[in-house]
């Protein structure tokens, strides 16, 4: 028992006898039986050991000597830290040294702790050696403690009853009764020792020690009203804290009703408040809550706690703070469990314990981390990664701070950076790729292009995965053409595409040509609000050094938030390696002076696999070969192509538009073919010169592509270019003959090499067309073959674009709708259809003008062109009209049907009539230009026709875009049940009509128009308004109607209100009819003859159903509209 509970102390002797001495066991026997004469037998004991055994055991001490030395070095430390914190008027120097001499006086005891500590304890002891001991301790307690501390209690206990007498109880009693009330506060009343209140305490305490708790809390209940009587408030304190504690522990299950909270709490109010004794103060209210959690009352456990948190003191406070947030923790409050966590590390922290602060982070972390507390979970990860000593413990725990979504001030990101390239620094180089995270690489959309061409990177010339694996990648047609066209067979195709991205098939590893560029393009982004300085950037290649050669760039600055900044980088190949692969980027990454290499991984992702049952349940993905490349032999043939690669043209409808492209060989490869070929062959026409270094051009022709009909292939005849030599080619592009936005034509220059070796350069034509001419033809008389051409000047007159459009040629092509080119006989197997004007005159157009040409087409022998101003020389030829049957272009089909039967009598043919024009357009902006164009239309005649006096054939259907017209005009039609009431017939009395113009200048055609009343449904009468349509008032109705469309683009059709005003109303002279209205009551079944005379100026084909005619029934107030057939008739002039 220590010294200062009892007067008298505890004395066991223990005799240890060493049997390796061979000393024997008699002398050991005198000894202790000399010893236990004297003290006792109970007070005595023989320990027999072998101090020699070899065997190296555990220490079994270790654990409680490790904690007991730690706990004294940390005392000592503490100590040390007070007496300097509380010198007074001392400089920092005095200090500094102070510190120092204090520190080389602890030395000493702190080597003694270490060595203490770091040596081992009882490996000489064997098993019965470390038994010995255990029997000897548990004797020593049974037989000899225990028994000494029941006569120190009991002896006590005597000593209390004897001196508390009569005249005890009779003062205290009266005390009680009539003594004055006095405050509490700290008073000097101090006990002896062998006074009777501290003889009761010390029973008590001895009662507390040795486990009689209910005694004790009577004793202690004893003495403390006793101390409260005296106004000893210090030991009542003292007395309540330890008769709570008593009462506690010798009740098993106790409840919160039976505890006496209030006692606690009194002794910790006057530790606090009276006696300012803080380590009292902590001792009670520690115990206080781990009592209350105990009984599961942790809320009142944490606020009894942190009320005492206000002290000066950082150690208590952090002490207290560590002890709530354990309780929030058994409470289940998780949060406020972290949050009182770091207020306690920032305690421990600012009290000198680091080990504890950052314990207590520790704690804390888990319930801030990517939990959207942002700020608070910067502050702890950084004060983590600050204060451990392990580098690479703070090095994981500084990575989180680096975010791409960082909310920090860039001045906090700075810091952070900075403190996360020191711990780079000091750690292993090769795990820098594992932590680094800025600048941000987008690794999934790297693009590699292969070679020197193309320059640049264009998406819509890029092969598409997706339309790949649905075989409908146009590309993929083309190459395949034009690979087919160079070498005539299919054998060793494979795709050239030397541009790969994330669209792209990449699941094969690509060619790559050797001492060519193989050009890598990367994304940076900087995330951090904070400019990130990269140097010596450059691309690691898994291939020896002196096999490739590579660019580096110096330097770049990646400004705060910046967006995605393409990187280009390149490796060049050298002949002798087979296979190369880039895999990671490596930089110099600079802040503040801190220079850190670092190396990003290049791993790219393939698709995700989703093919087999457990590829489609699991992430699998595949292969991605983009930054790897299969390096040929041979060198690959390069020519530089004078033509961009995308081009927009904004054109009219039927334009045509020229380019000038010249092609040089840069390569060290001869070119001994050259081929370009186009998805759209009708638009395109290729020129080429006569001979090399000649200035004129001769026409490549267009054939069909053996696996795609659609594809068209312009071969050139003198392909073959030299090193060095420059060849020039023309190119002609039509605009399609209908309104688009963003039309593509896909063209690739496909060439080959004297080494068998082959490239192909992609390019894209888009256009924007607009309408600037609208066309049409008309048969007005199949027997005569008499038909009518319409013209009509889409601009708008009120529009700030002005156009003058001349009417230049009419031409005709005919061909067998299934014909064989190579076919000799098929060719001179064609009718001869020959153009004849009716009247030769200049056609021009303004602004929002119609006009009609009349002309026949006949076998009998004439023009195949008709010529309405100078002939031009050099206007293109195409390859085939639009709307052309795609068996045109079958020239490799199978032998049945290239060779057609010579003893067919009907052959079925295709006709098709262009329309050359000229337009003088003058822009918004003043400037002028003239533009050229053709437009195609389809065959006028009807199915199963032919031209009149010609050998017998058959014309295909004349248009599907006519048919589809006419189509949906039946459907309207027949929507309405009541549109079959009346029947509707237009006559004049002769088709033809000749006149001279010369001696009367209006030519008048009396027409008759008959409608019947077939209500069959209902029998009802009728009411029948005939309407003459002013040619004005239909004019004025289509330009407004246009003028709702897209400004600067007019429809190639408009409509007029009426439901059956044809169009061709305002694309023909003036005509006027004597009576502009007509009105009749017709009853069932009867029928009406409506008599009316029209007058014309000028011979033409007129048509002559210019007529709006409406029922009303009876009983009915809808008006029902009535078909009125179209009709023409030609008025001949007799001159002619």
């Amino acid at each position: 028992m220590p010294r200062w509970m009892l007067p008298n102390i505890f004395k066991y002797f223990l005799i240890l006898d060493d049997e390796s001495s061979g000393n024997g066991s008699s002398r050991s026997s005198s000894v202790f039986s000399a010893i236990t004469t004297q003290f006792g037998i109970q007070n005595c004991y023989l320990l027999k050991m072998n101090s020699k055994y070899d065997d190296e055991l555990t220490d079994p001490w270790r654990a409680h000597l490790e904690s007991k030395y730690r706990g004294l070095k940390k005392g000592l430390q503490l100590a040390k830290y007070k007496v300097l914190s509380k010198t007074v008027g001392l400089t920092d120097g005095l200090i500094s040294s102070n510190d120092s001499s204090v520190t080389e006086q602890n030395n000493d005891s702190f080597a003694s702790f270490d060595s203490v500590s770091n040596g081992l304890h009882g490996q000489y002891l064997s098993y019965d050696d470390r038994e010995s001991v255990t029997k000897m301790m548990e004797y020593m307690i049974h037989n000899a403690l225990l028994p000494w501390v029941e006569r120190q209690m009991r002896t006590l206990n005597e000593q209390a009853i004897a001196r508390r007498g009569i005249s005890k109880s009779l003062t205290t009693g009266v005390r009680k009764w009539f003594g004055t009330a006095a405050t509490q506060q700290a008073t000097s009343i101090t006990y002896a020792r062998d006074s009777g209140e501290m003889q009761v305490r010390l029973l008590a305490d001895l009662c507390f020690i040795f486990g009689l708790y209910s005694y004790a809390y009577q004793l202690y209940q004893t003495v403390r009203k006793e101390f409260a009587v005296d106004q000893a408030w210090l030991y009542n304190a003292g007395a309540l804290e330890m008769a709570a504690l008593s009462l506690f522990l010798s009740t098993s299950h106790i409840t919160a009703k039976q505890y006496p909270q209030h006692y606690m709490d009194d002794a910790i109010n006057f530790y606090t408040t009276v006696s300012l004794k803080p380590v009292l103060t902590m001792r009670a209210a520690i115990l206080s809550a781990l009592i209350l959690s105990t009984m599961e009352l942790y809320v009142e456990a944490c606020t009894q706690l942190l009320k005492l948190t206000n002290s000066d003191d950082d150690l208590f406070s952090g002490v207290l703070l560590e002890r709530a947030s354990v309780y929030f923790g058994n409470a289940k409050m998780r949060r406020k469990m972290a949050f009182h966590y770091v207020l306690a590390g920032h305690r421990m922290s600012k009290a000198g314990q680091k080990q504890l602060s950052m314990e207590c982070y520790k704690r804390a972390l888990p319930e801030y981390l990517s939990k959207r507390w942002v700020f608070a979970e910067d502050h702890i990860l950084y004060t983590l990664a600050n204060e451990s000593d392990q580098k690479e413990e703070a090095l994981s725990w500084c990575f989180p701070l680096i975010k791409s979504q960082s909310v920090q001030h860039p001045d906090q990101q700075q810091l952070f950076l900075k403190h996360y390239l020191q711990l780079l620094k000091h750690c292993n180089s090769t795990r820098t790729h594992e932590v680094m995270v800025v600048p941000l690489v987008d690794i999934q959309n790297i693009v590699v292009i292969y070679g020197e061409r193309p320059i640049e990177l264009i998406p819509e010339l890029i092969t598409n995965m997706e339309t790949l694996k649905n075989n409908k990648d146009v590309w993929v047609n083309l190459s395949k053409a034009a690979y087919f066209a160079i070498t005539g067979s299919f054998a060793g195709f494979r795709e050239t595409g030397t541009v790969r991205t994330a669209s792209t098939d990449n699941s094969k590893i690509p060619f790559a040509p050797p001492l060519e560029r193989m050009r890598i393009i990367l994304s940076l982004k900087n995330p951090l609000d904070i400019p990130l300085i990269l140097e010596n950037i450059h691309l690691e290649v898994l291939a020896e050094p002196t096999m490739y050669l590579q660019t580096f760039t110096d330097k770049i600055t990646l400004e705060p938030k910046c967006d995605w900044i393409p990187l280009e980088l390149s490796v060049v190949p050298k002949k002798d390696i087979d296979r190369m692969r880039v895999h990671s980027l490596s930089f110099n990454l600079v802040v503040d002076e801190i220079n850190v290499t670092y190396s990003t991984p290049l791993n790219i992702r393939g698709p995700r696999m989703n093919n087999s049952k457990k590829e489609k349940t699991s992430l699998l993905y595949g292969e991605d070969y983009r930054l790897t490349a299969e390096v040929t032999k041979e060198q690959w043939p390069l020519v530089e192509i004078d033509l961009p690669l995308k081009r927009r043209l904004m054109a009219f409808c039927g334009q045509i538009c020229r380019f000038n492209c010249d092609v040089s060989n840069i390569g060290v490869v001869p070119v001994e073919a050259f081929c370009i070929v186009t998805d759209h062959p009708e638009l395109i026409s290729v020129y080429e010169e006569e001979c090399p270094e000649s200035s004129t051009f001769r026409s490549v022709k267009c054939t069909a592509s053996a696996i795609d009909v659609a594809v068209g292939v312009f071969n050139l005849k003198h392909g073959a270019i030299a090193t060095g030599q420059k060849k020039r080619l023309q190119l002609a592009v039509r605009a399609p003959t209908t309104e688009s936005l963003g039309l593509n034509i896909l063209l690739i220059c496909y060439y080959r090499g004297d080494n068998c070796m082959v490239r192909e350069q992609r390019h894209v034509i888009m256009i924007d067309a607009r309408v600037i001419l609208e066309t049409s033809l008309r048969l007005v008389d199949r027997a005569t073959g008499a038909c009518v051409l319409q013209l009509r000047n889409l601009i708008p007159s009120r529009s700030s674009l002005l156009a003058k459009i001349e009417l230049i040629k009419i031409r005709l092509l005919i061909a067998h709708s299934k014909i064989n080119l190579t076919s000799k006989t098929c060719q001179n197997s064609l009718p001869q259809i020959f153009l004849h004007p009716l009247q030769r005159r200049r056609v021009e157009l303004e602004s929002e003008q119609t006009d009609s040409i009349p002309f026949m087409i006949n076998g009998h022998e004439g023009a195949v062109s008709l010529w309405f101003c100078d002939e031009i020389a050099d206007i293109p030829e195409w390859s085939s009209p639009p709307d052309r049957p795609s068996e045109i272009f079958d020239a490799v089909s199978s032998s049945k049907q290239c060779t057609e039967d010579e003893n067919t009598t009907v052959p079925e043919l295709d006709l098709f009539f262009a329309v050359l024009w000229k337009a003088n357009v003058v822009n918004s902006d003043g400037t002028t230009s003239t533009v050229f164009g053709e437009n195609f239309m389809p065959n006028p005649f009807p199915l199963g026709c032919s031209v009149p006096f010609c050998t017998h054939h058959i014309l295909r259907q004349f248009s599907i875009e006519q048919s589809s017209q006419n189509l949906l005009e039946t459907k309207r039609i027949s929507s309405d049940k009541n549109l079959f009431a009346f029947i509707c017939n237009i006559s004049t009395s002769s088709p033809i009509t000749y006149h001279n113009f010369s001696n009367e200048r209006s030519c008048q055609i009396p027409v008759q128009i008959t409608v019947t009343n077939d209500d069959f449904l209902h029998r009802r009468s009728c009411t029948v308004t005939i309407h003459f349509l002013d040619p004005t008032l239909i004019r004025k109705q289509i330009v407004d109607s246009g003028s709702t469309n897209v400004p600067g683009f007019q429809p190639q059709n408009t409509a007029s209100s009426s439901s059956y005003a044809h169009s061709s109303l305002v694309l023909q002279p003036l005509i006027i009819a004597d009576r502009s209205r007509m009105h009749a009551t017709i009853a069932f079944g009867c029928t009406q003859i409506f008599n009316i005379r029209l007058t014309v100026y000028c011979p033409s084909i007129y048509d002559i159903s210019r007529f709006q005619a409406v029922g009303l029934f009876d009983g009915d107030e809808t008006e029902v509209p009535i078909y009125v057939p179209p009709t023409y008739i030609t008025v001949i002039d007799q001159r002619v």
